[in-house]
């Protein structure tokens, strides 16, 4: 979905992160598509990160939304279609590593692009790396949101607890599109997709499991609110690839929907937002030797009902959503 004349600039991409985008890219394939048997190993893994200062790792990132969207009123109904496809590429630099297994870590986005297809089938195309955009607003947003260090905290096990440079990035862009700036929450659930495994026990087997909440922010205006996410983990096995060893971990979750309401006028008429259906499948595979993800590939499908109640009419919209995201580890240092 990015274009451009010209490649980025980065430095010389080791052996080994050649092999394993390799690896992981034919992988992630057959991992969204094969459920795997959990092999028979008494063996205790850790799967916490394993940083040292000054280590750095490059992911080329991809997000596909696919959404349809259904309205109907009285005896009427129709239906429009929306796809958006992002990728870019993310910078993961280690900066300090505490004695408790806990570190302060740098995020750097270092390009980003979207392909915005509307129901007319027209693709717009949007890329920080260029001047201009199709739609100006996004364009300035993604220009905001690259080169600007976004600094991490990270629990020794692998969960992110804080982010910092948001104001960084609004100082960027103009102040009617301050808003549309994610949040703070939004970053952090960047980081948590990226480069390590939430909650990550110190001593596992293959076929235990592991719990975690999480909790990322929603919206479909003009609704906002939160998506909670009941995580349960699992090591699914322990592969030697090319000499090196390399964890396979799936997860799944049931979804709950949170509205919030404070923002909402008070002249709204009555309204119901409710999640029908949602869940979320994840694998990834990680890097037992450095502590941290080579890739991982994530689906989530939801169906929200919303119905809102005039005096003279009941008006319902039902969105049916599958997201899927991928994060592949291409260099490493």
């Amino acid at each position: 979905m990015w274009t451009r004349n010209t490649q980025p600039h980065r430095s010389a991409p080791t052996r080994t992160g050649y092999r394993f985008a390799l690896i992981a890219a034919s992988c992630l394939l057959v991992l969204a598509l094969v459920p795997r048997a959990h092999a028979q190993d008494a063996k205790t893994y850790d799967l916490r990160p394993k940083w040292i200062q000054g280590q750095t790792a490059r992911y080329e990132v991809w997000t596909s939304r696919v959404q349809q969207a259904t309205v109907s009123f009285a005896s009427q109904s129709g239906t429009t279609d929306l796809t958006m496809v992002s990728q870019g590429e993310i910078v993961w630099t280690v900066d300090k590593v505490k004695a408790d297994g806990s570190a302060q870590c740098t995020m750097t986005l270092d390009w980003l692009s979207l392909d915005y297809t509307p129901d007319d089938g027209k693709t717009l195309k949007i890329d920080s790396r260029k001047s201009t955009g199709d739609i100006e607003p996004f364009h300035a947003l993604l220009k905001a949101m690259t080169g600007v260090p976004i600094k991490v905290s990270v629990a020794s096990d692998g969960t992110i607890t804080k982010i910092q440079g948001i104001k960084a990035i609004r100082s960027k862009i103009k102040s009617d599109l301050k808003d549309m700036v994610p949040e703070e929450l939004d970053f952090i659930e960047t980081a948590t997709d990226l480069a390590t495994l939430v909650a990550a026990p110190q001593s596992a087997q293959v076929g235990k499991k592991w719990k975690t909440k999480l909790k990322w922010t929603w919206s479909d205006t003009p609704f906002k609110g939160y998506m909670h996410h009941d995580m349960a983990f699992t090591l699914s096995g322990v592969e030697d690839i090319a000499g090196l060893p390399v964890a396979v971990i799936d997860g799944r979750s049931k979804l709950k929907l949170e509205l919030d309401r404070s923002d909402i006028p008070e002249s709204m008429p009555a309204y119901d937002v409710k999640l029908v259906k949602g869940e979320l499948t994840s694998q990834v595979m990680f890097d037992l030797t450095r502590g941290e993800a080579i890739g991982r590939n994530t689906i989530q499908t939801t169906t929200i009902n919303i119905t809102i109640r005039t005096p003279n009419t009941t008006i319902t919209r039902r969105v049916e959503q599958t997201l899927q995201t991928q994060a592949l580890r291409i260099e490493e240092d």
